[in-house]
């Protein structure tokens, strides 16, 4: 989401019709399953702490005692990829989303669906290779004393995306992939499979980052 701190002026980044976007890393991050069924949850946004975009979310106690707005969300709480409005790029469905002192809280559900996109998804989420999350929709800055305060998120949409959280999160990701290729069960045909699909990840993570960069 591209900003422009107006100071004294209270102001609006997105529409309706066309919702900023940020990309920022799950915090807290965890993936667990349960009777078969895998979920994500941590936080998609944080209070009180800049973001890689210099904003910072903060309650605006003038106007109201919350920072984020579900109402719109919550009429269809779907998990998309990648921003992609399309029933192939659903990922699953947010089960649990509330704001507490944190930030704003979600728990989804993966699909357990075997379409490559989302079973590629599923996958890289739960070995550790992609962290990002994505919130679309109107960011508003209120506090004209404080023009880099987030006041109110609405939030319209959450979306999986690949940009990792940092260069650390990718090392992670690769040391746990490596392991997996030393595991003395595998077979050659196994571990040349895994190799190839760490290369691709990390050939798609050093982009990413590359890119984020760049965008400096």
């Amino acid at each position: 989401m591209s900003a422009e701190h107006n100071s004294g002026a209270p102001r609006a980044s997105g529409t309706r019709a066309k919702p900023a976007v940020k990309i920022v890393p799950i915090y807290r991050s965890r993936i667990y399953s349960q009777d078969g069924t895998v979920y994500i949850e941590g936080y998609a946004n944080t209070k009180n702490r800049a973001d890689r975009y210099g904003d910072v979310p903060a309650v605006y106690k003038p106007l109201r005692d919350y920072v984020y707005d579900v109402t719109e969300f919550l009429k269809n709480p779907v998990l998309l990829i990648d921003h992609v409005n399309a029933v192939d790029h659903v990922a699953g469905s947010v089960v649990d989303i509330h704001e507490d002192d944190t930030g704003l809280f979600f728990r989804a559900v993966f699909s357990g669906s075997q379409y490559p996109v989302v079973a590629h998804a599923r996958q890289v989420y739960e070995e550790g290779h992609a962290r990002g999350i994505s919130i679309a929709g109107r960011f508003h800055y209120e506090n004209p004393q404080s023009p880099e305060r987030l006041t109110l998120a609405e939030i319209y949409e959450i979306s999986l995306v690949a940009v990792p959280a940092d260069p650390g999160a990718l090392a992670e990701a690769m040391k746990k992939a490596l392991a997996s290729l030393a595991d003395s069960e595998c077979d050659d045909s196994t571990r040349a499979s895994r190799l190839l699909s760490l290369k691709g990840e990390i050939d798609r993570c050093v982009a990413a980052i590359r890119k984020r960069k760049a965008a400096r």
